[in-house]
C-alpha cells in the first residue's frame, strides 16, 4: 500500500494498493494506525483499490503505518505493513518536456526546473532510464543532481556508450517517505558529435578598399545532417566593439558546407563549430594572419618623447573605429575601440605610445622605442559593410647592424654564401632586399641584389686558385645602399691533374676501350685457335696402311712402346717418321679380299679386328685426291668440316694420351686416341 499527497495541496492523501482477490467480489479494509497517538483507524473502501482520506481523519506529524485487508467468501488477506510519514510522503509531478540537455563523452546533462514545493530545502533525487535501437529493454541508472540556482537544477546521467538515445526522467525529495514521480515525457538524444569538422580556406588579397574575402569550406561531420548547425565565431583579436559583437557569430544549416566572410587587414581567429541537439562538438580553429599593403597609409606619423601621434583620413562613412598598436611577433593587444560617427574623407589624429623618457628604462610593450616589429593600423566599422582597413603602418626597430653573418663553401669557380634571415624580413616592409658584394685582389667591388627572402646565394664564374673578398648586407628603406666586403675567402685551384677534361677523357676511354677489346677478342679467337692448333686429318680414303693375310696372322695382342728407325729418319731436324705412300705396294703375300669388301670405296681397307676396330690410324701425307669418298660415305670436304665442329666441341677436355705402337710383322703402326692427338715432329717416341 502507498499513500502520498501532492506538493503544495491541500487536496486529501491519496492511498493505492494492488488488487488482492476477484474483482468485483472483494472488499477492502484500509487500515492507518499512528505511533504516537496509538491510535488506529479503520477505512471500509468496498470493492476498490484506492482511497483518499481527509487530513480531519490523519495525523501526519506522525509515522504511520499502513495496510489493506481484503474479504472474499471465506478468504481472508493482507498486506504487508508499511511504515510512513504522511508530512513528508510527497509525490512530485514528473519533470517537464522540453528541457534543455547536452551530451558529451557519454554523460547527459540535462537542465531540469526546481519543483516549487514547500518545504524542499534539498535538490531532489534523479533517476533516468534509456533505450537505444536495437536494446531488448530500457536501462535504468541513477543521476547526480547540482543546484544551480535556486529555480534550476544540473542533472547528470551517464548512458556510456555513444549512440542515439530515448531517455526519460523522474525524481523525488530526498526524504524517505517520499515517492519517485511518474516517468517524464521522451527524451530523444541524437549522436554525439567527437570530431573537428575539416576546414579548408581560400583568403583573398587586401584590396585597395581595405577589405579582403575568406572562402571557408568544410566537410559534414554526421551522416544525418538533419538536426546539426554550424556556427562561426569571427573574432579579431586586435579590436572588440560591442557593436559588432553580434556580427562576429554566423550561425549555418547542416546541409551548408561552404561560406565566405569579408575581413578586414587584422589578424583574425576563425572558429568553426558543429552542434546538434546533443551539443556542440570540438571547435575547428582558423589563425588568419594580418596583411599589408603599401598604398594603404597614413597621412603623417610622428614620435615626440613617449607619445606617438598618427594622421589618417576615413575614405568611407562608419560609427566606429580601432586604433591598433602591436609589438611583433608578440600576443596581439587590444586596440581602442571608439564608438564614433564620422562622414567619408575625415581627418582624424590617434595618439599612442612612443618611445620612453628615460632610455635607461626598459620600454613598455607596444612602445616605438622596443626592439623589434611595430605595427599601427586603423580599422573603421559600418554595419552594411563590416570591418575595413583604412591605414597601415610598419616599423622595425633595433640598433643592430646591417651587416649579416654569413657562411661560405668555395669551389673552383663558384661559391654559396648562406645566412639566417633577417628579423627585419618578417616584419613588412621593413627590409627592401640584400646587397652582396664582392671583388677579388685589386679588383673592382661587383654588387648583386637578393630578394628580401632568399638566405642563400651563389656567386658565379670565379677564377680558381684567386683570394676573394665579400659581404652581405641588408637594404631597409631608409638606409643607404651601402656594402663592404671585408670577408676573404679563397677559391679552390684545380691541382696537378689538369684541366677537368683529362678527367672525363680517361673514362670515356675506358669506357670505349673495353667494348672493343672484348669484339676483338670474340673475332679472332677462333681464327687464332685455327691457326696454332690446326686439326690432323683422319687415315680414311688412304691406302697407306693395308695388311696383307700373313700381315694379319702376326698379330700380337701384346702393346710396346714404339722405337725410332735410323734408316727411316730424315736427316733434317723436326719431320716426322716416314709412312709409306699409298700407291706403293708393301712386301708380302697379296690378301684376299672378301666379296663384301670389294665393294667398298678404294682406300678403305678391311674390317680389322674386334680389338682395333675403335682405332683410327695415322692418315698419310698429303690429302685425298679429289672425289675421293670416306668410309663414311661423305665427302673428305665434309669431313673436315665435321672434324672442326668436334675440335670445337672438345674444349676444356682433358690432355690426349701418349700415343702407343702396335707391333704388326715388323712394321710400327702409330694408335692416337680420339681426338686425332699426334706427337710433335721433333719429340721422339718413347
Amino acid at each position: 500500500v502507498s499513500c502520498w499527497k501532492k506538493c503544495n495541496t491541500h487536496k486529501p492523501f491519496h492511498c493505492s494498493w494492488p488488487p488482492l482477490g476477484p474483482a468485483g467480489s472483494t472488499s477492502y479494509i484500509l487500515n492507518l494506525c499512528f505511533e504516537k497517538r496509538s491510535l488506529c483507524r479503520r477505512f471500509e473502501v468496498g470493492t476498490v483499490t484506492n482511497y483518499s482520506p481527509s487530513h480531519r481523519q490523519v495525523y501526519i506529524f506522525d509515522n504511520t503505518t499502513a495496510w489493506v485487508e481484503a474479504r472474499w467468501g471465506d478468504q481472508v488477506r493482507r498486506t504487508p505493513n508499511h511504515t510512513l510519514h504522511l508530512n513528508e510522503a510527497v509525490k512530485l509531478d514528473p519533470p517537464p518536456a522540453g528541457m534543455p540537455f547536452s551530451k558529451t563523452g557519454g554523460q547527459l546533462r540535462v537542465r531540469v526546473p526546481r519543483p516549487q514545493c514547500h518545504g524542499l530545502e534539498q535538490p531532489p533525487q534523479h533517476e533516468a532510464r534509456f533505450w537505444r535501437e536495437g536494446d531488448s529493454g530500457w536501462t535504468q541508472v541513477t543521476c547526480e543532481t547540482l543546484m544551480v540556482t535556486a529555480e534550476e537544477d544540473s542533472v547528470t546521467c551517464a548512458l556510456g556508450v555513444n549512440g542515439t538515445f530515448v531517455v526519460q526522467l523522474r525524481h523525488k525529495p530526498p526524504h524517505w517517505s517520499s515517492y519517485w514521480s511518474d516517468w517524464s515525457s521522451n527524451i530523444s538524444v541524437p549522436e554525439e558529435i567527437l570530431r573537428r569538422p575539416v576546414l579548408s580556406h581560400q583568403l583573398g588579397k587586401l584590396g585597395r578598399d581595405g577589405q579582403r574575402v575568406l572562402r571557408l569550406s568544410w566537410q559534414p561531420v554526421l551522416k544525418e545532417q538533419r538536426d546539426v548547425t554550424y556556427k562561426l565565431d569571427v573574432n579579431m583579436l586586435a579590436c572588440g566593439c560591442a557593436e559588432s559583437d553580434e556580427e562576429d557569430t554566423v550561425v549555418l544549416g547542416g546541409e551548408v558546407t561552404e561560406h565566405s566572410l569579408t575581413l578586414s587587414g587584422a589578424e583574425y581567429e576563425i572558429l568553426l563549430t558543429a552542434l546538434n541537439a546533443a551539443g556542440p562538438g570540438p571547435a575547428q580553429q582558423l589563425r588568419v594572419p594580418a596583411e599589408q599593403r603599401a598604398d594603404l597609409s597614413f597621412k603623417e606619423i610622428s614620435v615626440a618623447g613617449s607619445t606617438v601621434t598618427a594622421q589618417w583620413e576615413a575614405p568611407v562613412p562608419g560609427s566606429a573605429f580601432c586604433f591598433e598598436q602591436q609589438t611583433l611577433p608578440e600576443p596581439p593587444e587590444q586596440g581602442v575601440c571608439i564608438q564614433q560617427e564620422f562622414p567619408a574623407n575625415s581627418i582624424h589624429v590617434q595618439r599612442g605610445k612612443g618611445a620612453p623618457h628615460a632610455p635607461r628604462c626598459p620600454p613598455s610593450r607596444g612602445a616605438l622605442g622596443a626592439p623589434g616589429c611595430h605595427r599601427l593600423a586603423v580599422h573603421g566599422w559600418d554595419a552594411e559593410r563590416g570591418w575595413a582597413t583604412f591605414a597601415l603602418w610598419h616599423r622595425y626597430a633595433s640598433n643592430d647592424s646591417l651587416d649579416v653573418p654569413f657562411n661560405i663553401s668555395a669551389g673552383d669557380a663558384a661559391v654559396v654564401l648562406r645566412w639566417q634571415p633577417s628579423p627585419r624580413a618578417a616584419c613588412p616592409g621593413a627590409l627592401a632586399k640584400y646587397l652582396v658584394c664582392h671583388a677579388a685582389e685589386g679588383d673592382n667591388v661587383t654588387y648583386s641584389e637578393v630578394d628580401a627572402a632568399a638566405s642563400n646565394y651563389t656567386l658565379q664564374n670565379l677564377q680558381p686558385g684567386t683570394g676573394y673578398r665579400v659581404g652581405v648586407w641588408e637594404v631597409t628603406e631608409d638606409s643607404e645602399r651601402t656594402c663592404s666586403a671585408w670577408w676573404p675567402f679563397q677559391t679552390k685551384a684545380l691541382g696537378p691533374q689538369g684541366a677537368p677534361w683529362r678527367g672525363n677523357l680517361k673514362y670515356l676511354g675506358i669506357s670505349l676501350g673495353l667494348p672493343a677489346a672484348a669484339a676483338i677478342y670474340h673475332l679472332s679467337k677462333r681464327r687464332a685457335r685455327r691457326l696454332l692448333f690446326p686439326p690432323l686429318p683422319k687415315p680414311v680414303g688412304s691406302k697407306a696402311i693395308q695388311f696383307s693375310a700373313g700381315e694379319m696372322s702376326q698379330v700380337r695382342s701384346e702393346l710396346l712402346l714404339t722405337e725410332p728407325n735410323p734408316s727411316e729418319e730424315k736427316t733434317d731436324t723436326g719431320t716426322q717418321t716416314e709412312v709409306p705412300h699409298p700407291d706403293v705396294s708393301q712386301p708380302g703375300p697379296a690378301l684376299e679380299k672378301p666379296a663384301a669388301v670389294a665393294m667398298s670405296p678404294p682406300g678403305c681397307g678391311e674390317e680389322l679386328p674386334f680389338a682395333y676396330r675403335r682405332q683410327e690410324m695415322l692418315s698419310p701425307v698429303g690429302s685425298p685426291a679429289s672425289g675421293s669418298t670416306s668410309c663414311t660415305g661423305h665427302p673428305p670436304g665434309e669431313e673436315e668440316e665435321d672434324e672442326e665442329e668436334e675440335e670445337e666441341g672438345r674444349q676444356g677436355l682433358h690432355q690426349p694420351l701418349i700415343p702407343i705402337a702396335l707391333l704388326i710383322s715388323d712394321k710400327p703402326i702409330i694408335i692416337r686416341d680420339e681426338e686425332g692427338w699426334d706427337p710433335p715432329p721433333e719429340q721422339s717416341v718413347p
